[in-house]
Parts: C-alpha cells; structure tokens; sequence
C-alpha cells in the first residue's frame, strides 16, 4: 500500500477519509485534486455498495478505482481482468502490477469475446459485445455473485455514442469516478501518490480497437497486432498503434518520440516481421498518433 494511503481505521472498524499529503506531510491544496467532500462522498458510496468487484484493465482509471476500494474497503474489495486473446501480454502484467502495489486481491478470468458473433463481425458496436461477454463472466462467478461490479470510467469520458458504457448499464455496472465528477487529471494525479506505475501511461484499448471497423476480427489478425506493437515498444516507443487489416498494416507513433529516434533501422525490422507475419504492406500514418484529419499514408520504408 502506498505511503500517501487516504484511509485509515475508525471506531467500528471502518476506514476513513484523511486528507491526501504530500511527501512533506503537509496537507496539498492542488487542484489536480478532487476536494474533501468529494473524497467523502466517494468512500462512503463504497461502503454503501461493498463487497464490490472492480473491472481491472492495464490502465490507469481502473488501477486507481480499485487501489481507493481496497483503501477504503480493505479485504471487501477484489478486482478482475478479463483474459482473452484480445488482451495483450504487455496489459496483461500492467494490470497484475497495478493491483500487487494497490494490494487488492486480483482474479483472472477467462473471457470468449471470439464467440460471440457481433464481436467478430466488428460493425462498429464490437465494444459493446466485448464488455458484455466481460461482465456476463464476472456475473456468473459464484464467489462474486453479491459484488456490486465497478469500473474506472471517469468524467472526462465522453458517454455519447459508446457501446461499451451501454453494455455496462444493462448489466448494472457502476463508474464512481465518472459519478463523483473526477476527471482525468485528477486521476492520473491521485495515481501518482498512491505510487500507481500507470500514472503516466498512455491509454491502450484492446487490440480489437486496432482493426478497421468491418474488418472480421479473429486470433490470428489479434496475434499479429500484438506482435508487431510488441516490436514498436521495444523499439522504445511508448505511444504507438499498429492498425492492421487484410494484407496491410498502417503504424501510428507520436511525431515527437519519431522525431528523436536516432536509428531508422526500426522500419527494416518491422517490415521483416510484418512479412513473417504474411503481411505485405507497411504504412506510417505521417499524422503521427492520433493525428487530425484524414489518415496520410507514406510507405513505412520509402
């Protein structure tokens, strides 16, 4: 548990909200950080809806839910990753990590997102069946069956158009970040001093997000993105995206970390796995990662 825990024990047992310190011990007034009465109010809807069971990913909005609902919940709180082959091993032991240094209890379940017919097909909605399949599995674990199920959505998700948060409504799934207002600064600040490793890092939805809406999603196409971003972060690059579909992949990878890359070589060897992988064309979107605009294709080597 970290240094800068928010909670602490009250006569009945229960833990309470203290106010978040620095390393000095002073009390930080910042505001990166959510008030007080929102603190309160949070850990008090936790105790509410306890036992709960957070949806735990690689990212930093649900390593910072569940190292709060274990802070303020203690063994009550328990966290789950879904593993399936749209999972990348790199997210995989992201997600171990988060929850071994928030010290909640973690679960790994088996999740068949592949079998279900609106995911593969990929027609714009696949998120939707992608949190279902996750949840339905969550549900269906006996020892959970009286946890109320909570993920990290926060405020500065936009609600509009989002399938995934659709499938979580139908099946009662709560988002107290997003409830109590705490955006994504404040998250990523309240992360840092509880010593979260996902701080700082980059969002990185599942490989699935990586395949052109339309494109029939299977494993082998799942096994090839990962590969590919596999090389990129070995690369040393740390925001990147390899969009793969068919015959071709498209690379997008931050302009500035591009910019400072001292050796190009990279491209050969991305090229000459692409082409192990059966993939015949390599492109660089020259917008960078998530760029404006329609996409700019160059040849990855020209």
């Amino acid at each position: 548990m970290s240094s800068h825990s928010t909670t602490t024990s009250s006569r009945d047992g229960r833990p309470e909200e203290v106010p978040e310190r620095t390393s000095s011990g002073t009390t930080d007034g910042s505001d990166s950080l959510p008030d007080r009465q929102t603190i309160a109010q949070l850990s008090s809807w936790l105790r509410e809806h306890r036992p709960v069971v957070v949806a735990l990913s690689g990212g930093v909005d649900s390593a910072l839910m569940a190292a709060i609902s274990v802070e303020v919940l203690g063994s009550d709180a328990v966290a789950v990753t879904g593993i399936s082959p749209s999972l990348s091993h790199e997210e995989q032991q992201a997600a171990r990590l988060s929850a071994r240094i928030a010290g909640i209890r973690h679960l790994e379940v088996a999740t068949s997102e592949l079998s279900r017919p609106g995911y593969r097909a990929n027609a714009g909605d696949r998120c939707y069946h992608c949190k279902s399949e996750l949840y339905d599995v969550i549900l269906s674990v006996e020892e959970l069956a009286q946890h109320t199920i909570i993920d990290g959505a926060q405020a500065s998700d936009d609600s509009g158009d989002r399938p995934g948060m659709k499938a979580s409504g139908e099946r009662g799934v709560k988002s107290p970040l997003r409830q109590f207002g705490i955006d994504k600064p404040q998250v990523r600040e309240m992360a840092l001093r509880r010593g979260l490793p996902s701080w700082d890092r980059p969002a990185r939805p599942c490989l699935a997000s990586r395949v052109p809406v339309g494109t029939e999603v299977d494993r082998r196409l799942l096994q090839q993105i990962e590969a590919l971003e596999a090389l990129l972060s070995g690369e040393g690059f740390s925001i990147y995206r390899a969009r793969c579909g068919g015959d071709r992949v498209v690379v997008e990878i931050d302009l500035e970390q591009l910019d400072q890359c001292a050796d190009d070589r990279w491209r050969q060897r991305f090229e000459a796995l692409a082409r192990s992988l059966g993939i015949t064309e390599c492109w660089l979107d020259a917008r960078g990662y998530g760029g404006p605009g329609p996409a700019r294709l160059e040849p990855l080597i020209g």
